[in-house]
């Protein structure tokens, strides 16, 4: 049974609807896509579904077997957003589709949630049509679950069973880490970011204020009274610096505050490009376990008019009481045409006369994506693996690259090896499966990432995975099982590691990695069990 509001559930009863399809397409890599069958574009929930037409596909049914609910669509190439290119380059494989009705005259009803589901086979067609289907949550059931004994190994290499550290993490400050922990450390390559210039985030303009008058500085006050304390006069220790705010003896309040973009040093160019990246938070806490906050942070076009809701926490009262927790959004695309970004602070009073629903530590970093994406050089081709465990420090230190070398980073010490994934650059193309390029690595020989997986970094095929089939040591040759959707060009960048043919003596002599190892190479196969004794 479906479950949606009841303003939706009665017009949905009524002699007449206005309803529209409306897809929201997420993929992978994060982007997401969002159309109507409507005639016109549509708004909700902070987003806008474009109309597209010249697509159809079949009913939706439900019912309560466990039987796999697929769904097919077709539809021609009318959209900007989804290329031919792009299809073929596999960029929408495992894209996840949400499906759902809206009240196309009046969307604040809310939503009608008809499915989800996932992206199945793609089959393009010499007319510019597409078919595809959509793929529902039951699909995961027709995996056969269980495993059968055999002499391979049964885990993929890297995973959490095989355990070899192909693409560890890399290093986090004042995190605490354990013997064993093996991370990636940047020792080329830092980042392009700067935080935004966000006026009075912490509060600390103003010092201790409150009544009806009273609105701090660099804030816009939309309604309601709001405080700023001390941990003197207030019931909490201040998240950032001296002091917090916190909402007033009012029912209700919001505070705004936008940040011109613009001003803030982005090119318009760069953001209409998706070259940036937002990481934005709150801190938020409640002196007692009653009234509630809710933060709010919004993109906004030239004019001041909605873009898009990066994050709405909703009311909230923020448990254990006297405990600061951090609201915000990470890494976030900046859709095209934002030139605004605004943060909306709002409490409401539910008991007593003075809320407690408290803020602090307003902050907003962009990172440049295109100047500051690591690549595996930025590594130099080493991991380094925890030897005494402690928590690194707030600022790092210089890591010393050299195999078998130590660095102390706080409490914790590491100890440089060589990484399984290397870099490589492309130097010569025969076609969108073979190559030739320059990859340092000292063990390698013919054959070695044979059966591996290249991970592309720079270049049109940038994000995309593909196994590799062939490798020559003294030429760099690369053979890719299947060409690529985009052409190879010199220069690219990319890392791959090493393929495993899941046999005990490469697990042995290439990984040492014997004590993970997952198969059973020493149980008698079907040829013993048919033998019999000679009769000689």
């Amino acid at each position: 049974m479906k479950s949606t509001s009841a303003a939706l559930a009665a017009h949905l009863a009524g002699p007449v609807t206005t309803l529209a399809t409306c897809w929201r397409i997420s993929r992978v890599d994060g982007k997401e896509f969002f159309f109507t069958d409507h005639d016109r574009d549509l708004s909700f929930e902070g987003n806008v579904y474009k109309a597209s037409s010249g697509y159809s596909r079949t009913a939706i049914a439900n019912d309560a077997s466990l039987s796999v609910d697929n769904l097919d669509v077709e539809g021609v190439f009318d959209s900007a957003s989804i290329t031919e290119e792009e299809l073929r380059a596999g960029l929408f494989d495992q894209a996840e589709v949400r499906i759902f009705l809206v009240n196309w005259a009046d969307p604040a009803m809310g939503a009608l949630r008809m499915r989800r589901g996932w992206f199945g086979e793609v089959v393009l067609t010499e007319q510019g049509i597409f078919r595809t289907e959509l793929r529902g949550m039951t699909q995961a059931l027709q995996q056969r679950v269980g495993e059968l004994y055999s002499p391979e190994c049964r885990a993929d290499l890297g995973d959490h069973r095989c355990k070899v550290p192909v693409n560890p993490p890399e290093i986090a400050r004042s995190t605490a880490y354990s013997v064993g922990d093996v991370v990636r450390v940047r020792t080329t390559g830092t980042p392009v970011s700067f935080a935004l210039p966000i006026v009075n985030g912490s509060f600390e303009a103003d010092g201790a204020g409150d009544g009806s008058s009273f609105t701090p500085t660099g804030w816009t006050k939309v309604s309601g009274d709001w405080d700023v304390h001390d941990a003197a006069n207030g019931g909490l220790s201040p998240a950032v610096g001296s002091f917090y705010l916190e909402g007033g003896s009012s029912a209700s309040g919001e505070l705004t505050q936008s940040l011109d973009l613009l001003v803030a040093g982005l090119d318009p160019l760069q953001i209409d490009g998706d070259a940036y990246r937002l990481d934005a938070s709150v801190s938020r806490a409640n002196s007692f376990p009653d009234d509630l906050g809710r933060v709010v942070i919004e993109a906004l076009d030239g004019s001041s008019n909605l873009l898009s809701t990066l994050l709405d926490t909703g009311f909230e009262v923020i448990l254990p009481e006297d405990s600061w927790v951090q609201r915000g959004v990470w890494q976030a695309q900046l859709l095209v045409g934002t030139r605004f970004l605004r943060f909306r602070l709002l409490h409401q009073l539910a008991a007593g006369s003075q809320s407690n629903a408290a803020f602090d530590a307003v902050m907003a970093t962009i990172t440049d994506t295109t100047a500051s994406v690591p690549t595996s050089a930025d590594f130099e081709n080493r991991v380094y693996r925890c030897v005494t465990a402690g928590t690194t420090a707030s600022e790092p230190p210089t890591f010393d690259t050299a195999i078998g070398a130590q660095t102390a980073d706080g409490g914790a010490v590491f100890e440089a090896e060589e990484a399984w994934s290397r870099s490589g650059i492309v130097t010569a193309v025969t076609d969108r499966a073979v190559f030739n390029a320059t990859l340092d690595e000292p063990r390698a020989v013919d054959g070695w990432f044979a059966g591996g997986v290249l991970t592309w970094e720079t270049g049109a095929n940038a994000g995309r995975s593909i196994e590799v089939k062939g490798w020559i040591q003294g030429s760099g040759w690369i053979e890719l099982f299947l060409p690529l959707g985009y052409a190879i060009e010199p220069g690219d960048a990319f890392r791959v590691h090493p393929g495993c043919d899941k046999r005990l003596d490469t697990c042995i002599d290439r990984f040492a990695n014997v004590l993970n190892f997952r198969g059973e190479p020493y149980v008698p196969g079907q040829d013993a069990m048919m033998s019999y004794p000679d009769a000689r």
